[in-house]
């Protein structure tokens, strides 16, 4: 007759060896889970860095391709003045302008501006470099970082980026005359400038600031390139990153556009758009302008008409440029009346044909432009986007 103590150790044993296996496998199973969806993260965070970095790279090329643009312009502008300087007067005031803009020191463009945001979260963040792991890969980020940063130091201290107008004398200009309000001295100036020989070697030296800069260029591009190529990225996944939202994206319909919209914009400006029911559109831009002149604000206000419609998931605005119209409201201002023809000038600059042409194109360019569109769940706020990238945030 079979031992039954020795019977049922033997089933414990089993039992034990048996949940013991079971354990392992369980153990086994669930880190070589773990392992695989760590390795997919890692890839995946790999990815998103890498993209971060090489779409931070590309913005950086477009802003040297933004300076190369501009230094082509500026020098039109200027080669144009100053082969006309004996008629002063003929030339368009826009290029006048345009032509100080080129020379002087102290202007402001944010399109010309780095971001270096992204450089500074790579640098210092340890696990970008510990989940990007390739150092081919690295080395070139750390290539473009440097050529910009050479870039950015030859655009502030090397002598053929120095314009001729300094900031010194900028900032006396601007303090001691009038040259904004008055036409005698804003043409005076301009005249000094085209003849000063400072003008004249900014102008020679063009070459020499496009040589730095399509040297940048081209280096960051080819560095970009191979990145791209390394990670296997492609323009698409890139174009898909830029783009990327976290919220759901609510395209608007005939009826939930319909209506009355406010920009949401700073105080001495305003914008309302009409989406009115039967299609229709009509846009009415107000800001306010001061003056050491004069007291108090004179109202510029632009209506644009036309019309709109949803076409999938697209706004679609058909835009009337001649129905557009410009005036300026100068009854809240008041003034010496030694200086009447200044403040006259001043209004007449800002109702001015080519004021009027820059208005209807700065923003909406063309009969047709098409826009996206987003908006919230509630239904009162809501953002149109151009195809160019310019946005506007609209609320009821």
């Amino acid at each position: 007759m079979p031992d039954m103590g020795k019977q049922n150790l033997s089933d414990t044993a089993k039992q034990l060896v048996i949940s013991i296996i079971a354990t392992v496998i369980s153990i086994i199973l669930t880190f070589g889970v773990a392992h695989v969806i760590d390795k997919k993260n890692e890839k995946e965070r790999r990815r998103q860095i890498s993209m971060m970095v090489i779409h931070d790279i590309d913005q950086t090329i477009n802003n040297i391709k933004n300076i190369l643009n501009s230094e082509e312009a500026g020098w039109e502008a200027t080669r144009y003045c100053m082969d006309n300087k004996k008629r002063l007067g003929s030339i368009s005031k826009d290029t006048l302008v345009s032509f100080l803009n080129y020379i002087l020191s102290d202007t402001f463009d944010p399109s010309l501006q780095f971001d270096k945001s992204n450089e500074s979260i790579f640098n210092s963040s340890q696990d970008s470099w510990n989940t990007l792991s390739d150092m081919s890969f690295i080395r070139n980020v750390q290539k473009c970082y440097h050529l910009r940063a050479i870039l950015e130091d030859q655009l502030k201290n090397w002598v053929y980026f120095k314009r001729p107008i300094s900031s010194e004398e900028s900032y006396d200009i601007l303090m001691n005359s009038n040259f904004l309000f008055d036409e005698n001295i804003f043409y005076t100036l301009c005249d000094k400038w085209i003849n000063d020989p400072k003008t004249k070697f900014y102008l020679d030296n063009l070459e020499n600031r496009k040589y730095l800069l399509n040297y940048v260029l081209e280096n960051c591009l080819g560095l970009n390139e191979a990145n791209k190529f390394l990670m296997n990225i492609t323009d698409q996944e890139l174009k898909e990153f830029a783009e990327k939202t976290l919220g759901d994206i609510r395209r608007a319909s005939d009826k939930t556009i319909a209506g009355k919209w406010v920009a949401v914009s700073g105080e001495d400006s305003s914008i309302e758009i009409y989406f009115n029911e039967d299609h229709t559109l009509t846009s009415i831009s107000s800001y306010k302008v001061t003056s050491s002149i004069f007291y108090g604000k004179i109202s510029v206000d632009a209506k644009h008409s036309g019309r709109w419609a949803i076409e999938k998931d697209s706004l679609i605005l058909f835009l009337d440029n001649d129905k557009f119209t410009l005036s300026a409201n100068d009854s809240s201002i008041t003034y010496k009346p030694q200086m009447r023809d200044s403040v006259n000038s001043i209004i007449r600059d800002l109702t001015s044909p080519e004021m009027v042409q820059r208005l209807k194109t700065e923003i909406f360019s063309g009969d047709r432009i098409g826009c996206t569109t987003n908006l919230d769940p509630a239904g009162r706020k809501l953002e149109i986007t151009t195809a160019n990238g310019f946005s506007i945030h609209l609320t009821r």
